[in-house]
């Protein structure tokens, strides 16, 4: 369990640099570059991850908390999705982008949420109840800190087909891959 806490204590500190404290941002750039500060961030990242996947796949005890998976696996898998697909509109210019402020933070959200949902132990609550607590505080602070919500330019409908497009493929590559990576199978029928 430690090293999934170390994971999400590296994940939310890289990431809340930008967002609570610019201005050390702002000082790291100056003193590294804008790319050396974008590779350093990439590496933090990628060891945060290593570190949560590390974590989750070296559990051997499994501490339930609740079991609800059978009532909310399909609504969950649906919250994937849609979350894909926003994460996938935040990097697309589409009319997502009119409607929601943060697709990528709201899309993560909905990710970690509904991975906390359908996966009632100790370890998933900290994990996904942990990386969904920062996403939506992030959103929050973000909010406050940018102002008023001025929606961007209107934009082609089909920009918004081509970003779930992105975000269904995305969305079946890793269901189809879940068990490499998490050591979960997602094809065999839990209880």
């Amino acid at each position: 369990m430690e090293t999934i806490i170390l994971g999400l204590w590296l994940w939310i500190s890289a990431h809340m640099i930008p967002v609570v404290a610019p201005d050390m941002r702002a000082r790291l750039v100056a003193r590294l570059g804008e790319m050396p500060y974008k590779g350093l961030f990439a590496l933090v990242v990628l060891a945060s991850v290593g570190l949560m996947v590390l974590g989750w796949r070296s559990i051997n005890t499994v501490t339930p908390l609740y079991d609800i998976y059978n009532i909310v696996a399909f609504p969950a898998l649906a919250m994937i999705l849609a979350g894909f697909v926003l994460m996938a509109a935040a990097k697309v210019k589409c009319n997502f982008q009119r409607v929601i402020r943060h697709p990528q933070l709201t899309g993560f959200s909905l990710w970690a949420i509904a991975h906390m949902l359908m996966n009632g132990d100790l370890h998933a609550v900290v994990l996904f109840g942990g990386l969904a607590a920062w996403s939506i505080s992030t959103i929050f602070l973000l909010n406050k800190r940018d102002g008023a919500f001025i929606p961007p330019a209107k934009q082609l409908p089909h920009k918004g087909v081509i970003a779930a497009a992105i975000g269904f493929v995305i969305f079946i590559a890793l269901v189809m891959g879940h068990e490499y990576f998490s050591g979960i199978d997602l094809t065999v029928k839990r209880h």
